[in-house]
C-alpha cells in the first residue's frame, strides 16, 4: 500500500470512497498502469463495513492476459490464485474464438483463464448485466486499457457511454450502504485520446496523472504525479459548502508527488526529499 499516496490525496484506507470514480492517465513516458496492482491488493486487503458483506475485485482488461496480473502481484507478494471468488478477471483482449479455442485445447490453466469474456468488443451489454447482478456490493472495479476501445475503431462516444455504465452500476451498488463499490479506469494519453481524457474527467471524482519529468528519469525518479479532483468531486464539495462537518470531510487539495518504480512496487515522494521506503 502506497502510504504517502493515500495520506497526500486523503484516502484513509488507501483507496478511494465508495461510490467514487477515479480515472488513471499516462503516457509513453510515465506509464499510469504502475498503480493498477495498487488498487487491487488495496480491494482484496479491504475489510467490509461491519464485515457484512465480501469485496470482490474485477479487473477488466483490454490491454494484458491474466497472466501478466497474477505475475505482477505475486512479486508484490499477493498470489491472486489463493483469492477464489475475490479476484475476477475479465478478458476484453483475446478474440472469442481463439480465447474458446485456447480454453478447449487445455493450454490455458484453470488458474489463468477469464472469469468472463467479452465476445465483441462493441456489446457489454452481457457484461453489465453480469456486474450488476452476480457481484456483490463491495465491488471495486478496474478497467485497464481504456483506450483500446478506440484503438478498435469504437469511437469516443462509445468508451464514454462504457465508462457511464459502469460508473451507474458502482454508485447503485454503494448506495446499498453495505459494500465500497468504487470504479477505476487507466487511460493511455496521445492526440487521439485527448477528447477521451476531457470527457473522463467531468465523470470522475479523482484523476491521477503521470507524467514525465522535463530533467528526465533516473534513477531516484521515474517521474511525476499530479492527483486533482474531478468535477464530481468539485460538485460534491459545492454542494456541501456551508456544513462544516461535511466540508472538513471531504476536503481535497491538488497534490504533486515525485515516484520511483522498483522491480516490486512504486515509491511515492514530496520532491525535493531522497526516496523514501514506504
Amino acid at each position: 500500500m502506497y502510504k504517502t499516496l493515500s495520506s497526500a490525496v486523503n484516502w484513509p484506507q488507501g483507496l478511494p470512497e465508495p461510490g467514487t470514480t477515479t480515472v488513471v492517465c499516462g503516457d509513453i513516458e510515465a506509464d499510469g498502469s504502475v498503480v493498477v496492482p495498487h488498487f487491487i491488493q488495496g480491494a482484496l486487503q479491504e475489510t467490509p463495513p461491519g464485515g457484512a458483506t465480501t469485496t470482490v475485485v474485477v479487473l477488466v482488461s483490454l490491454t494484458q492476459t491474466m497472466s501478466h496480473y497474477m505475475h505482477v502481484m505475486r512479486k508484490m507478494g499477493v498470489n491472486l490464485a489463493r483469492h477464489p471468488g475475490r479476484f475476477q478477471f475479465v478478458d476484453a483482449l483475446t478474440p472469442a474464438p481463439v480465447g474458446a479455442e485456447l480454453a478447449g485445447s487445455g493450454m490455458v490453466a484453470a488458474a489463468t483463464r477469464p472469469h468472463f469474456a467479452v465476445p465483441d468488443r462493441a456489446d457489454w451489454s452481457g457484461f453489465f448485466g453480469w456486474l450488476a447482478h452476480a457481484q456483490p456490493p463491495g465491488c471495486t472495479v478496474v478497467v485497464d486499457g481504456l483506450c483500446s476501445l478506440l484503438d478498435q475503431g469504437l469511437g469516443c462516444d462509445f468508451a464514454v457511454g462504457f465508462v457511464d455504465t459502469c460508473r451507474r452500476i458502482v454508485e447503485a451498488k454503494a448506495a446499498r450502504g453495505a459494500g465500497a463499490a468504487r470504479l477505476v479506469a487507466t487511460l493511455f494519453l496521445d492526440d487521439f485520446s485527448e477528447a477521451l481524457a476531457r470527457s473522463l474527467v467531468r465523470r470522475s471524482h479523482y484523476v491521477l496523472s503521470f507524467e514525465a519529468l522535463a530533467s528526465g528519469s533516473s534513477t531516484e525518479v521515474a517521474g511525476q504525479l499530479t492527483v486533482v479532483p474531478g468535477h464530481l468531486f468539485c460538485h460534491i464539495q459545492k454542494k456541501e459548502r456551508g456544513d462544516e462537518e461535511k466540508q472538513s470531510a471531504a476536503e481535497f487539495k491538488p497534490a504533486l508527488l515525485h515516484y520511483r518504480v522498483s522491480d516490486t512496487t512504486v515509491e511515492f515522494f514530496s520532491p525535493g526529499q531522497s526516496r523514501m521506503v514506504l
